[in-house]
């Protein structure tokens, strides 16, 4: 389950926010642009989606970036724990290090990836 909310997009429209894996839409046949959204703006992923009559068309969401997610999260939590707690001199010095330099590499590879963060998965099943 995210963090915070996802906003879903058809045709450049709101549709509503997503807080869990599975949401269920029904709208008409037909072509559309469907767009997930971080509540960061620039954190996107889109695709085209054809619906179909007479089947249940599925999209699925899935946050490919779950696991880097989880080691910002991790070294978020240590950096707050370190405004409380100081370490030794050489500790300290490695962990700032080791911390910033996370940081940077997750700060480029989310910005490089912006627009493939998500990724989208269409199927349909016979009703």
């Amino acid at each position: 389950m995210p963090l915070l909310p996802h906003k879903i997009l058809i045709g450049g429209q709101l549709i509503g926010l997503m807080r869990t894996p599975c949401v269920h839409i029904n709208i008409p046949q037909g072509m559309y642009e469907v767009t997930i959204q971080s509540v960061f703006p620039f954190i996107k992923t889109s695709a085209v989606a054809k619906i179909n009559e007479g089947v249940d068309n599925v999209l699925e969401f899935e946050d490919k970036e779950k696991y880097w997610d989880i080691l910002f999260s991790v070294d978020m939590l240590l950096w707050i724990a370190s405004l409380f707690i100081s370490l030794q001199k050489p500790y300290s010095t490695i962990y700032h290090i080791i911390s910033e330099g996370l940081f940077a590499i997750w700060l480029i590879h989310i910005i490089v990836i912006r627009k493939r963060y998500f990724k989208i998965t269409k199927y349909q099943k016979s009703i």
